[in-house]
């Protein structure tokens, strides 16, 4: 403004004088502007303000970040499950997420045998594994991912959930006990073993969906000393196809929480559109997450005192 002044003491004409004070004026709200942008940078950087990404990074210290791939499998396109699966990896891994889980059979779909057959089904581990546990290892994420196993001794199938610790290393496979009468589950055969895996030092036990009908495999979890129980599964809210109640009694027995990573989309012969990813504590639901489409869903678990927090 001082230089205003002064063209008005070197007697400019009005026209000049209105000329010179509109350009003033715009410099005055460019400089405003200008310093708001920048205050707002500023905010930013200092954790002020954030949008939904850099709120989801922050976790706090002692808690477990765990993603819940709530996957609209494809049956029997299985290189596009398996990269689906990557990306979904990756996203959650930049996420902060330390565990990642995927529904029952997300490698395959469910009702792949009817498409693909069972022939193509290879030994544990396959490549595809082998790359899952690099993934991992590079990432610093524990992974807990539903697929179809043939054993490489008795060579029969199975329908399993993987587990790769954060270093990379395969611990092995988890196999559903109670598979389902008929013909989308019929090619598989029941797991016998009742192992917990231990991730990041937590005893994990794990069911695949209809393992939680009745409790023998998750009250054995518990007597050989589970902290939490994970369940992959396909199953529908489907009139009686639903879980009845199912998750809710199995934390009531154990008093374990169970965290039930479900899946979404349709399949020719089932509908999972509806379908619920859940956490349950002592009987009650606490969190209920339901998407059309594939989303990933987050819980942060404090370990010390065992509760929970859904991350936005």
């Amino acid at each position: 403004m001082e230089n205003f002044r002064v063209l008005c003491k070197m007697n400019f004409n009005k026209t000049t004088i209105y000329y010179v004070r509109r350009k003033l004026t715009r410099i005055q709200v460019i400089l405003v502007l200008s310093a708001i942008v920048l205050l707002g940078l500023s905010m930013v950087d200092n954790g002020w303000c954030a949008d939904s990404a850099d709120n989801i990074r922050n976790k706090t210290p002692g808690t477990i970040r765990i993603a819940l791939v709530h996957f609209a499998a494809r049956p029997g396109e299985v290189a596009h499950n398996r990269s689906r699966i990557e990306a979904a990896i990756s996203e959650a891994a930049a996420r902060k997420a330390d565990w990642i889980m995927t529904p029952e059979l997300a490698e395959t779909g469910y009702g792949f045998a009817k498409k693909i057959g069972i022939d193509w089904i290879e030994n544990f581990p396959n490549e595809w594994v082998r790359k899952l546990a690099g993934i991992a290892r590079n990432n610093r994420v524990a992974l807990f991912i539903g697929l179809v196993e043939r054993d490489s001794t008795t060579g029969k199938l199975h329908n399993s959930v993987a587990v790769i610790g954060q270093d990379g290393v395969i611990q092995g496979t988890y196999r559903k006990h109670r598979v389902v009468n008929g013909p989308a589950e019929n090619w598989a055969t029941p797991g016998q073993e009742n192992n917990l895996f231990i991730v990041d030092g937590i005893p994990v036990g794990l069911l695949i969906c209809a393992d939680s009908y009745k409790a023998d495999v998750s009250s054995r979890h518990k007597l050989q000393g589970a902290r939490i129980l994970l369940s992959p599964a396909n199953w529908p809210q489907v009139g009686h196809m639903g879980p009845n109640g199912y998750w809710e009694a199995r934390t009531q027995e154990t008093g374990l929480p169970l965290i039930v990573n479900n899946r979404t989309g349709k399949e020719p012969d089932l509908d999972f559109s509806s379908g619920e990813s859940v956490l349950v504590m002592s009987g009650r639901r606490i969190a209920v997450f339901k998407s059309g489409d594939t989303k990933i869903f987050y819980l942060d678990w404090n370990i010390k005192d065992n509760s929970f927090t859904v991350v936005p």
